[in-house]
């Protein structure tokens, strides 16, 4: 299959999470293995973590599961300074269509703020952040589920089921550019059964015995 679709670098070592990203870890159903494979600090601001109070994979509580990843080191939650406090008031003050809700507030105040990679799935937010903060860089989830490092560590199989689960039980977004690669990666039959790929379905026919 080509080259993965992941815009995720060594130079993106620290990267500030949307409580929707975390969503999709934990959909993933191995959200350690993830986030080990990928050996970078992730943190989320504790305005966005109140937002994630259901894992996805379990239909439980998620405080369990984060406090592991918090106790692994895998997981920091953060505080916004006076500087970010100050672009979150900016982000969540803005007249519609350019406001936003209070994580991805805190997300992007972060990145804007600090030397932070910012992760969000939301096109609004994307489309806010390239309009007034175009300095920072933007990822999603994709980026790092998707990540050669993933692929290497995981093989392509487990990717497969990584990014499977995180479709299935997470409703993770898919940016139209990468759908068609993760529908050949999935195959016809998992493809089919996640809605936010749209219509597309995998490249080439599954193979019959």
């Amino acid at each position: 299959m080509d080259l993965t679709p992941s815009k995720l670098s060594r130079a993106h070592t620290r990267l500030v999470i949307d409580a929707s990203v975390l969503i999709n870890i934990l959909g993933t159903g191995c959200p350690a293995d993830v986030l080990e494979c990928l050996c970078r600090v992730f943190s989320i601001d504790e305005i966005a973590l109140r937002e994630v109070d259901i894992d996805p994979s379990t239909r439980r509580s998620s405080e369990d599961i984060v406090a592991t990843l918090r106790r692994q080191g895998l997981l920091e939650v953060i505080r916004m300074d006076d500087d970010a406090y100050d672009r979150f008031l900016g982000f969540t003050a803005a007249q519609p269509p350019d406001d936003l809700d209070d994580g991805e507030a805190a997300t992007l105040a972060h990145a804007a703020c600090g030397e932070y990679v910012a992760v969000v799935d939301e096109r609004k937010a994307t489309r806010i952040a390239s309009t007034h903060i175009p300095a920072i860089q933007v990822l999603n989830s994709i980026d790092f589920l998707a990540a050669p490092e993933l692929l290497n560590k995981l093989g392509k199989e487990k990717m497969s089921d990584v990014i499977y689960r995180a479709l299935r039980d997470a409703r993770m977004r898919v940016p139209p550019r990468v759908r068609h690669w993760i529908a050949d990666l999935l195959g016809n039959i998992r493809a089919r059964e996640c809605p936010s790929l749209g219509c597309c379905s995998a490249s080439r026919p599954e193979r019959t015995r």
